[in-house]
């Protein structure tokens, strides 16, 4: 009986811990939570600018004669889209034309882009590229009549 007395009482005394218990369980959960949402944030801009880049520069090099002017405005192009996304610029876009130069009329142009993604926070540790790229492909047939 005695124990029992015994058990009860500290049943009753512990108190004040529910506080305590609340704000280490949220934060253990919470962290990593917001983490997931950075990184799929990161992650999901990155596929957004890869599709306007790869739509766009295949867009490009079909209605520009000129293959240097469109290489460069291509490049132009994407180091926009990819500030606009807050990623890194850098060269990544792939070109390639069914035919030479890529304006031809009847030919395709097919735009690949790759685009590497940071993790937040742990650029330091594994590097600017990070372990996730991100990539998307656009043709883009060039008009048969074109003059």
């Amino acid at each position: 009986m005695n124990a029992v007395r015994r058990t009860v009482r500290r049943l009753r005394e512990d108190r004040g811990n529910a506080v305590v218990e609340f704000v280490v369980l949220s934060a253990a959960l919470l962290i990593p939570s917001l983490y997931l949402v950075l990184t799929l944030g990161s992650v999901q801009a990155a596929v957004f600018a890869a599709d306007t880049i790869s739509r766009d520069a295949a867009r490009i090099h079909a209605v520009e004669p000129d293959p240097q002017i469109a290489a460069e405005r291509a490049a132009r192009h994407a180091d926009l889209v990819l500030e606009d996304f807050g990623l890194e610029p850098g060269d990544v876009v792939e070109i390639r034309c069914s035919e030479d130069p890529c304006s031809s009329p009847g030919g395709t142009v097919v735009a690949t882009v790759r685009i590497p993604v940071p993790v937040p926070g742990l650029g330091p540790i594994l590097g600017d590229d990070g372990p996730i790229t991100v990539g998307a492909s656009h043709s883009v047939p060039v008009d048969m009549h074109r003059a």
